[in-house]
């Protein structure tokens, strides 16, 4: 089976898994896990509401999707926006009638400032693995929440993205040091920008990591990598896990795309 995604569902980490047209998901939190992981292959897309594998099955670098897929694809456009101009108009009427959220997400002292549907919010943090995160403003119109979002950053100098090597090194964050982290953030913004009143939320307990009691090592991804041993906790796309050898840790969005084949 294919790693097509990795998400979090009821506060919950998931791999949802493809074999051609046949689809289910892997639980992950507390599971005994033995895999091997193949080559990196594209995903394949969505078109209509439908999904589709790759009709060449190509493999991929970086990407999750090759390029002809990226093309095929129905929200793949959206992920570039940066608010300026609409590049993916097949979906601007949808996009226009939806209500957004902004928000904070800190790491210790690292901060992102990032969009979320707003029904989604508190789940989109979480599976950012942000040790406190803050709603700050509410916009209709995806268009106009992603210039939002970019003037915010700017203003901060903030990130838009936290890599996953910077998310392991900061799993046990000082919590103080983000807390002050996001309030600095929103002192200096409420002076240039229609902020709502801003409320903190307190994310840590999703993570498990009081079942973490030493570093994890973290695995480089690679071709016929294999994890075997019981998944105890994970932080936005971290996931540790402990065996007779110690506690190690993987960025799971680095597996997405691969084949991952049980080990008997």
């Amino acid at each position: 089976m294919q790693i097509l995604r990795y998400r979090w569902e009821n506060f919950e980490p998931f791999f949802i898994l493809g074999n051609g047209k046949n689809r289910g998901r892997m639980r992950l939190l507390f599971q005994d896990i033995s895999l091997r992981f193949g080559e990196k292959r594209c995903i394949g897309f969505f078109k209509n509401g439908k999904y589709n594998t790759c009709p060449n099955n190509r493999k991929t670098g970086y990407e999750n999707m090759c390029e002809d897929c990226q093309k095929e694809d129905d929200f793949f456009p959206c992920i570039k926006c940066s608010g300026s101009a609409c590049i993916n108009l097949k979906r601007r009427e949808e996009c226009k009638e939806n209500n957004y959220y902004i928000y904070l997400a800190a790491f210790d002292s690292l901060l992102k400032v990032g969009v979320s549907y707003e029904h989604r919010l508190l789940e989109r943090l979480v599976e950012q693995g942000a040790d406190f995160g803050a709603k700050i403003a509410l916009v209709r119109d995806g268009k106009n929440a992603r210039l939002l979002e970019q003037q915010m950053k700017l203003f901060l100098s903030a990130k838009d993205r936290i890599r996953g090597k910077e998310k392991h090194a900061t799993l046990f964050g000082n919590p103080n040091m983000a807390v002050a982290t996001i309030y600095k953030a929103i002192n200096k913004l409420k002076n240039n920008f229609n902020l709502l009143e801003p409320e903190i939320y307190d994310l840590r307990r999703h993570y498990k990591l009081q079942n973490v009691s030493a570093d994890p090592n973290l695995l480089e991804i690679k071709d016929n990598l294999e994890i075997i041993g019981r998944m105890v906790a994970a932080k936005g796309n971290i996931l540790i896990f402990k065996n007779q050898n110690g506690c190690f840790s993987l960025d799971a969005n680095y597996l997405i795309g691969r084949d991952a084949e049980k080990i008997n």
